[in-house]
């Protein structure tokens, strides 16, 4: 089937909300109310580094626009010294759709591009009510509250502004998009914890809440995120675990353009 992303994009918020209620428990745990409101523009950057390789590997950048009912969110890294001899281009993953009032992110459009590889892509097609994985040409009934991989992080941000009045062990369900199939995501939260961040203008102790996914399978990566409250919620900290211990980790450097 012939889906462009234009035809994408150009969903009406009428249609959207004809959409299969299925998963809707799931949206329903991981939002509160006025969720839309806290859907704000962001300008971020981390160092990446990782647990067996010294130094900094690529600086990543997170950009989220907001536009009425529209957002676009843009993750970036581009890869310095040794890694980027390994690998050529950049790592980008983007994420385009519908702010909705109550639900907060609505994706109907996400994409991941490693290097000079092929976009992947998946989307919905509105008129079958089906997430579409160009990648491997399956599908997916869509479900609302549905996210993928760089709109959850958000998500939550957006959650937590909405309310953090949240205890240690309550947990934020999603079903959440990747390139291939849609899966569960279920965020604990661990602990509140203070981290120091460097954002250009010397050390800042900022106080966090770290969520952390629990793992479907065994082998399942494990997705840790600390969100700083004085920050205004934004993540301080990303860090994927795969199942050998080895971690990738983001650490905020930098806010604003």
């Amino acid at each position: 089937m012939n889906v462009t992303k234009k035809t994408i994009i150009k969903i009406s918020t009428v249609a959207l909300l004809g959409l299969s209620g299925v998963g809707s428990t799931w949206a329903a745990d991981a939002t509160c109310r006025g969720m839309g409101k806290q859907v704000i523009d962001s300008d971020l950057r981390f160092s990446l580094t990782h647990s067996q390789i010294p130094g900094e590997l690529a600086i990543s950048t997170h950009k989220m626009r907001v536009a009425g009912t529209q957002y676009k969110l843009e993750s970036t890294s581009q890869a310095k010294g040794f890694l980027a001899l390994l690998y050529s281009g950049q790592l980008t993953q983007k994420s385009e759709g519908l702010v909705d009032a109550q639900l907060g992110l609505t994706p109907l459009y996400y994409a991941e591009q490693r290097g000079k590889k092929p976009v992947a892509e998946s989307m919905l097609n509105a008129e079958t009510q089906q997430v579409l994985f160009k990648r491997n040409g399956e599908s997916a009934p869509y479900e609302k509250g549905l996210q993928d991989r760089i709109s959850m992080i958000y998500q939550i941000a957006a959650r937590l502004r909405c309310n953090a009045d949240l205890k240690t062990g309550e947990t934020l369900p999603m079903r959440v998009m990747s390139t291939g199939r849609v899966g569960n995501e279920v965020f604990v939260l661990k602990k509140t914890e203070d981290l120091t961040l460097d954002l250009g203008k010397g050390e800042r102790r900022v106080s966090t809440l770290q969520f952390e996914t629990k793992p479907e399978d065994a082998g399942d990566e494990v997705v840790r995120i600390w969100y700083a409250k004085d920050l205004n919620w934004q993540p301080a900290k990303i860090e994927i675990q795969d199942a050998d211990g080895k971690a990738l980790t983001q650490t905020l450097i930098g806010t604003g353009t």
